[in-house]
C-alpha cells in the first residue's frame, strides 16, 4: 500500500472503568439528563458513555467500548432520550450508525439491556452527527443530521427521519421558507425540537458553502422547520432564521417553553454560548464580550447545551438558565447558571480530566522532524500544555517534555537545521487571549539542541496583534526557507487577516526581521479566507486556502489557484483543506471533510498547473491504534530513500501518527 501507518505517538489510555473513579474524559460532545436526573455525556474521544449523578460528583458507570459491536461505539457523539422509555438514543459517528440503548436501574446505576442499530438503508454513506426525537400523534419520530450527506455535486446535506423501528420515512435538504426562499443545509450538526415539534437545525456549514451570489454567506444560521422542512418563522422577523449569526454553531438546544422558552446554540468561534428569547425577542452572548479577562467571557470549545436540573430542586428566575455543557478542548461537562440580561456565567459543579501528565497530548497540533546522527526526533506540539514532546531518534518513545515559555497555545511550528540535531524552532500562538494583549508577539523563536538530551531556549519574539507590517491575527502554520548557512526566511499564514507573512531570521543576530506581506482577504487569486498552513516545495510556495476550499500557489509568475470545492479523494476537490507540506518533489494536502490526505507531484515549470494528483488515503474514525482520523491538524513531511515520511498529529485524539508513504509505481 502506498500509505502506511507505522506508529501512533502520545499516551492516551483512560482510566475510570471503576464506578467510583473520577472519569478521564477526552472531547466530550453530547449531554442529557434521563429523568432520575443522571448526567449521560458522550466521552467522544474514549468510544464510550459515562453516566454522572445529577450534581456531578460521583460516577456512577460507563457505558460501552471502542468496536463495532452493538453497544460499543466509535466516536459516540449526540445523545438525545426517549420522551417516554427508558431509552437512549446515540449517533454512533465513525460506525455511520444510530444506537438505542434500553436501560433498566440496578440500584443507583443504570444498566444497558437491550441495543438495537438502525442507519439508512438507501445505500448512502450516513455520518450522524445530532440528534433530536418528539413524540407525535401518529408515533415517535427521531431526526438525525447526516452532516456530510451529498448527492454528486449537489453539497447540500440532510436530516435523515426515522421512525420508531428505526425505518427511514422522510429526508429534509432544505428549509421552505415563505420569503427567503429554499434554505439549503449544510454540514447541519446540533438539532433540537421544542415543546410544539418543531425542529432547530444548526447549520454550521452554511458560511462556507452557500454562496449569495458571487460570495459566501460567511456566517451561519440556525434553522426552525416542521417535521416535513417547511420553515416556522419567528414572530419578530417573519423568517425560519433565528435572528443572530455563528462562526461555528456546534449544537442547538430549546430551553423552556411558551413564554420562557429560549434557543440556546454553543459556538465555538470565540468560546460563547448565544441566547435567544423567542417569546420577546431578545439577544444575549454569554458570557459577554466585555467582561474584563478573556477567561471569564469564554467556555473551552463548547459542543452543547442541555437543560439542568440540579438535585437541590430550586428554581431560577426569569433571567437566568440552569444548563449543562460539554466543553470540548477543556475536556469537561460542567452546569452553569447563565444570566441573560447580565450575559454572566457562574459555574456549579463539573468533572474532567487532568490531561497535564507526561506523554499526554492535550490538542496535538502540529509535528516536525529534527534529523539527528542516527534517525530523526520528532518535535510535537502539545499545544493545551504550551510544551514539546520529544521523541527518541527512532521517532518512539518514551516522550521528553519541554516547555515553550513564551508561547500561550503553539499551534503552527517549523524547524531549521544548522546540523544534525540542533537548529532553531519557530512557533506560533493560535489565541485569541492576544486580542487584549496586543502588545504581546505571537511567533516565538527557540534555540534547539537535540544531541545528548534536549535543550530549548528562547531567542527572540515577534508579531503583535494588528492588520499592519509586523501584525498578525491568529497565525497558524509556519514554514522556513534558508537563504544562507546563517539566515532562513520564515514564512507565517496570518489566518484572521487572509494573507501570508515574511520574515528573516539571522541566526549570527537573534534578530528576527520582518520584509513583507502577500495577499488580503477575498475569493480572487492571492486572496484568502482563513488560510491555515504552508509549505515549501521545488517549484512554488503552496498555502491551504481553508475557507475558500482550495490550494494556493505562488511562483514566478505570481499567485495561482488549484482546485475547489468539492467531496472526493481522487483529483483537486477540497472541502476545508487543513494543512500542506512538501518534499521531494511531492506535496501533501490535508483535506479536513473528508479526512483524506492527499499527494501530488510537482510538475516542470512550463506545465500550466504545478501539480498533478497521484495518490490519496481516507481514514476517517477514533481507532488510534489503525491511525483513524478525526481532526487532523498540522503535517509534516520528510523525506527518505523508498519515499516520504509523513507526520499528522490528531488534535482532538491527541496522538500524532507516523505514516510511510511510497511513490506507486
Amino acid at each position: 500500500m502506498p500509505f502506511r501507518h507505522q506508529a501512533t505517538v502520545g499516551a492516551y489510555e483512560t482510566n475510570g472503568d471503576r464506578a467510583d473513579d473520577s472519569p478521564q474524559l477526552t472531547t466530550p460532545v453530547g449531554v442529557c439528563q434521563d429523568p432520575r436526573g443522571n448526567v449521560w455525556v458522550a466521552d467522544t474521544a474514549n468510544s464510550r458513555l459515562v453516566v454522572l449523578d445529577s450534581a456531578l460528583e460521583q460516577h456512577l458507570t460507563a457505558v460501552g467500548e471502542p468496536g463495532s459491536e452493538p453497544g460499543s461505539f466509535e466516536l459516540p457523539f449526540r445523545l438525545a432520550h426517549h420522551p417516554s422509555d427508558r431509552a437512549l438514543f446515540v449517533t454512533d459517528l465513525a460506525n455511520g450508525r444510530v444506537q438505542r440503548l434500553s436501560y433498566e436501574y440496578d440500584g443507583r446505576r443504570p444498566a444497558v439491556v437491550a441495543v438495537d442499530t438502525f442507519r439508512p438503508d438507501d445505500g448512502e454513506r450516513f455520518h450522524p452527527n445530532g440528534i433530536a426525537v418528539y413524540e407525535y400523534d401518529d408515533g415517535l419520530r427521531v431526526f438525525v443530521a447526516d452532516e456530510f450527506y451529498h448527492d454528486g455535486d449537489d453539497l447540500r446535506s440532510r436530516i435523515a427521519v426515522f421512525d420508531d423501528e428505526g425505518a427511514l420515512v422522510d429526508t429534509i435538504r432544505s428549509v421552505d421558507s415563505e420569503f427567503a426562499g429554499a434554505l439549503p443545509l449544510y454540514w447541519p450538526q446540533g438539532l433540537a425540537v421544542d415543546t410544539a415539534g418543531n425542529l432547530l437545525i444548526a447549520n454550521t456549514g452554511e458560511g462556507v458553502l452557500r454562496r449569495t451570489g458571487a460570495f459566501p454567506s460567511y456566517f451561519a444560521t440556525v434553522l426552525r422547520c416542521d417535521r416535513a422542512g417547511v420553515g416556522v418563522p419567528f414572530e419578530e422577523t417573519g423568517l425560519p432564521i433565528v435572528p443572530q449569526s455563528y462562526v461555528t454553531p456546534r449544537g442547538v438546544s430549546v430551553l423552556g417553553s411558551g413564554d420562557d422558552e429560549r434557543v440556546a446554540v454553543p459556538d465555538v468561534g470565540g468560546g460563547f454560548v448565544h441566547m435567544y428569547d423567542t417569546a420577546r425577542g431578545h439577544t444575549s452572548e454569554v458570557p459577554s464580550t466585555i467582561a474584563p479577562s478573556l477567561d471569564d467571557r469564554r467556555f473551552g470549545s463548547p459542543m452543547q447545551v442541555a437543560p439542568y436540573d440540579s438535585p437541590d430542586g430550586t428554581a431560577t428566575d426569569d433571567t437566568t438558565e440552569r444548563v449543562l455543557i460539554t466543553e470540548a478542548m477543556d475536556h469537561t461537562v460542567a452546569a452553569y447558571e447563565l444570566g441573560t440580561i447580565s450575559e454572566s456565567k457562574r459555574r456549579l459543579a463539573g468533572v474532567g480530566g487532568d490531561h497535564t501528565a507526561p506523554e499526554r497530548l492535550s490538542f496535538a497540533s502540529a509535528a516536525v522532524g529534527v534529523p539527528t546522527v542516527g534517525g530523526e526526533r520528532l518535535l510535537v506540539v502539545d499545544a493545551d500544555n504550551a510544551r514539546l514532546q520529544v521523541t527518541d531518534a527512532d521517532g518512539g518513545g518514551p516522550l521528553v517534555q519541554r516547555p515553550l515559555s513564551h508561547n500561550r497555545f503553539p499551534v503552527g511550528t517549523a524547524f531549521w537545521s544548522v546540523e544534525p540535531g540542533r537548529g532553531y524552532l519557530f512557533a506560533a500562538d493560535y489565541s485569541l487571549t492576544y486580542d487584549t494583549d496586543n502588545d504581546e508577539p505571537q511567533i516565538a523563536v527557540y534555540r534547539l539542541d537535540c544531541r545528548e538530551g534536549v535543550r530549548i531556549e528562547h531567542v527572540t519574539s515577534a508579531a503583535t496583534w494588528g492588520i499592519w507590517g509586523n501584525n498578525c491575527k491568529l497565525p497558524r502554520g509556519l514554514a522556513t526557507d534558508e537563504i544562507d548557512g546563517d539566515r532562513t526566511r520564515l514564512l507565517a499564514v496570518d489566518s484572521f487577516n487572509g494573507r501570508l507573512l515574511r520574515w528573516t531570521f539571522d541566526r549570527t543576530t537573534g534578530e528576527l526581521d520582518y520584509e513583507a506581506d502577500d495577499g488580503r482577504f477575498g475569493h480572487d487569486p492571492g486572496e484568502f479566507w482563513n488560510p491555515s498552513d504552508v509549505a515549501v516545495g521545488e517549484r512554488a510556495t503552496y498555502v491551504t486556502d481553508r475557507n475558500n476550499n482550495r490550494l494556493q500557489y505562488r511562483d514566478d509568475d505570481g499567485w495561482h489557484v488549484y482546485g475547489g470545492a468539492g467531496y472526493g479523494t481522487d483529483g483537486d476537490r477540497f472541502l476545508l483543506p487543513q494543512s500542506v507540506a512538501a518534499a521531494d518533489g511531492y506535496v501533501f494536502v490535508v483535506d479536513l471533510v473528508d479526512r483524506a490526505i492527499k499527494a501530488y507531484s510537482e510538475t516542470d515549470a512550463d506545465e500550466d498547473e504545478a501539480l498533478a494528483f497521484v495518490d490519496a488515503m481516507q481514514a476517517f474514525g477514533g481507532d488510534r491504534g489503525r491511525g483513524d482520523l478525526w481532526m487532523p491538524s498540522l503535517l509534516s513531511a520528510s523525506g527518505r530513500e523508498d519515499g516520504v515520511e509523513l507526520v499528522v498529529p490528531d488534535s482532538v485524539l491527541g496522538v500524532a501518527y507516523r505514516y510511510h508513504w511510497t511513490p506507486p509505481a
